[in-house]
């Protein structure tokens, strides 16, 4: 089916240089708002056992859970085209994760994403990640870095010589509504935080349907209830096993 040109100039970037970013597909003040939701359930005590990190980078998975907002982020039709295009018609929407970042994080680890029980990474695409920026993403407030290109090199790390203050880390900035996605395997950072205000992202996580989500620990399957209410785009796109807890969804290959 032949694309809109600003979907189809998205993808033709992200085949190229392992990502593309979407502008203003959201208003600002809906973003605002949404984010202001997220930071209050980062700092609500139901909430903790799902959240990663540390007081400057946080990550709460189970979004789709508490938050229905997140359904018109996962399933916009921009970014479930970019994501169809790579992994099917069949792709679902695994996880969706607030993240935060406070005044003073440091540099993230560099990484690639979900390719750490590949004996070899593949040369297809296994994961089509992204990003919705809810506040501003700025050089100062640390918006998330890529490595252009290395999608095609196939490592499962960075090289140990990789400057992530230099050239080759770029930083992709945007205002809030705006949405960034990525080949997993493209190698990306959340970069250091130098700037004054939080910055909060929604990361939605796009998979095929053969991929075994059980390696990804943090990740909590769609509840029940929650699949009821959404409406019918959204199933469409959680099409995988509804439950309340983790090993009631995921197979184990221990």
């Amino acid at each position: 089916m032949e694309q809109a040109p600003q979907i189809q100039q998205a993808i033709d970037h992200l085949d190229v240089y392992g990502y593309c970013l979407l502008a203003d597909l959201l208003p600002s003040d809906w973003c605002a708002d949404f984010a202001a939701a997220c930071l209050k359930l980062h700092a609500e005590e139901a909430c903790e056992p799902h959240i990663v990190g540390d007081k400057h980078y946080q990550t709460l998975f189970g979004m789709m859970n508490r938050d229905d907002r997140t359904w018109r982020c996962a399933s916009h039709p921009a970014a479930a085209a970019v994501a169809r295009h790579f992994l099917g018609d069949g792709c679902r929407v695994v996880e969706a994760c607030s993240k935060p970042t406070w005044p003073g994080a440091p540099h993230q680890g560099i990484h690639v994403d979900s390719a750490g029980r590949f004996v070899r990474v593949p040369d297809v695409p296994w994961m089509i990640n992204s990003m919705w920026m809810l506040t501003d993403f700025t050089t100062d407030n640390g918006a998330t870095g890529v490595v252009p290109m290395s999608h095609r090199s196939r490592l499962r790390g960075p090289p140990d010589d990789l400057d992530l203050d230099g050239p080759l880390v770029h930083p992709v900035t945007g205002r809030a509504g705006s949405l960034l996605l990525w080949h997993a395997g493209t190698l990306h950072m959340a970069r250091a935080h130098r700037g004054a205000s939080v910055r909060v992202g929604l990361n939605v996580a796009y998979y095929p349907p053969w991929f075994n989500n059980w390696i990804e620990n943090g990740h909590q399957p769609v509840w029940p209830e929650t699949y009821e209410r959404m409406p019918a785009e959204m199933q469409r796109l959680c099409t995988g096993r509804q439950a309340r807890h983790r090993d009631d969804a995921y197979e184990s290959r221990r």
